[in-house]
């Protein structure tokens, strides 16, 4: 099995972290492999990961795992097909499936499975017709079409298995080019832009609120601890301009204790951190 040591920038978007080896199975039996000896966490392209120094985690990408098959209204992807991948094939093939995810970068289909990925009031979930999965308790590959512990930012993965392959339905549209374009605008109009390092939104909007109005309101935008800023621009995005796990983790601790302080309201986070 290929192993690589790669460093944080590489990994994730945001950056943050040092440097750690991981595992690329190339099939269902490498991982399996893995599986019986280590605890895992698949990294998938690292848009809403944040990595601590030392991690008792093997990190696991299934780049490998690439399927991609059309059905007459359905397409099957593999858990390491990257997003921007979809989208330069909806735009080619003109049907619709995740253009209001356009312009998340680095986004795999395992990773926006696994957290019910969602913008625009749209949700992954609204499109899955099946989910494929290693299951963690009986190593067999099996089959998950009926959604209903899907919710806000959150699936029963990775905690059931781990995502091998996931069908969606499609529609035809030939205004699809368009709509991404559009959709692409209206973020970067209220997002901060695709070049700084950040994970996304820090938290969940919790019921009823919105997570960057309530850090804006407590006084968050733009505040800073040693390197690692919310952004001016939209304050549940934290920003890495060259620090720490440490910088990160006091800045979050920091805004979670004011709002609840502030508002009486609990923040939780989107982003994922591995053990």
């Amino acid at each position: 099995m290929e192993v690589k040591e790669l460093p944080a920038k590489v990994l994730t978007t945001i950056g943050i972290g040092s440097s750690y080896p991981v595992f690329f199975p190339k099939d269902v039996s490498e991982l399996k492999s893995l599986l019986k000896n280590e605890k895992v966490f698949v990294i998938g392209g690292g848009s809403n990961t944040v990595l601590p120094p030392k991690i008792e985690s093997k990190l696991v990408s299934l780049k490998h795992f690439k399927k991609v098959e059309f059905r007459e209204d359905s397409i099957l992807l593999g858990a390491g097909v990257l997003l921007r991948e979809i989208i330069k094939l909806q735009i080619k093939k003109g049907f619709s499936l995740f253009e209001f995810l356009a312009g998340v970068p680095k986004a795999t289909v395992g990773g926006l499975v696994a957290q019910n990925a969602g913008a625009f009031g749209k949700e992954i979930k609204e499109r899955l017709l099946e989910v494929i999965f290693l299951d963690l308790e009986t190593f067999e590959i099996v089959s998950l079409k009926d959604f209903e512990n899907f919710s806000y930012r959150s699936s029963p993965f990775p905690e059931k298995g781990i995502i091998l392959e996931a069908k969606f339905k499609i529609t035809r549209n030939k205004k699809v080019k368009e709509e991404i374009k559009r959709f692409i605008f209206t973020r970067l109009s209220k997002q901060p832009p695709f070049f700084v390092r950040t994970s996304g939104s820090t938290f969940k909007n919790p019921k009823g609120f919105s997570a960057g109005k309530l850090l804006d309101m407590a006084g968050f935008k733009g505040f800073k601890v040693g390197k690692v800023k919310f952004s001016e621009f939209h304050a549940n995005f934290c920003i890495n301009e060259g620090g720490s796990f440490e910088d990160f983790k006091t800045l979050v601790e920091l805004a979670k204790k004011k709002v609840k302080e502030k508002f009486n309201v609990n923040l939780d986070l989107e982003v994922k951190i591995p053990s």
